[in-house]
């Protein structure tokens, strides 16, 4: 009769020791999907303080950063120190996500099928692009230039801010709606009560 080894705890998330990434991420969400839907929302959708001004979004905000905190520690649970220190600096569970994909899930497309990235250097495309390419001269200066991963940080960093931005916006339209319908119906009361005054 065929034995068996033991599995995995279910009460353990699986560790990453900084490689077979694509595994482990596949692994850990599962994972954390089994613990909570909403954590795994949270890392998909990323967690936005709103503006605390009512007592619901203040609830709000509570849930989704409790959310956030128990999605990052089971996340960090997952890692070994080495690779610990280098999400360390995240505030948010998609960030820390998102910097896996760039630190490991590049290195994986290297070994295997062509990334966009890889086929896009080929020496055939490279011809083509360079047909429509502006010259550049030899004294341009290379100080300004910037590496992938500082350019996502920067772009991840944007991204926030107007999502940021976006819900504010979205707040102060839905207050100015609100004044405009309390001032309407000011306007109607007054309208009722001019016509009361007139009949008298």
């Amino acid at each position: 009769m065929a034995r068996f080894e033991e599995g995995h705890s279910i009460l353990c998330p699986p560790l990453f020791e900084g490689e077979a990434y694509s595994q482990w991420s596949n692994a850990m969400k599962y994972f954390i999907l089994a613990h909570d839907f909403e954590l795994w929302d949270i890392i998909e959708e990323c967690y936005i303080e709103a503006p605390k001004k009512k007592k619901k979004q203040m609830s709000e905000n509570d849930t989704k950063a409790k959310l956030n905190s128990r999605a990052m520690h089971i996340i960090l649970c997952g890692l070994n120190e080495e690779v610990s220190k280098k999400v360390s600096t995240c505030k948010r569970a998609k960030e820390m996500w998102e910097k896996f994909e760039r630190l490991y899930g590049k290195e994986e497309k290297k070994d295997g099928a062509p990334s966009c990235a890889n086929l896009l250097s080929s020496s055939k495309v490279d011809g083509v692009l360079a047909l429509n390419e502006p010259e550049v001269s030899s004294n341009s200066c290379d100080s300004n230039s910037y590496s992938f991963d500082e350019l996502q940080d920067a772009f991840d960093e944007l991204y926030l801010e107007f999502e940021a931005m976006n819900s504010k916006f979205k707040k102060m339209i839905s207050k100015h709606e609100i004044e405009n319908d309390f001032l309407l119906k000011t306007k109607l009361d007054f309208e009722n009560q001019n016509e009361i005054l007139k009949m008298i």
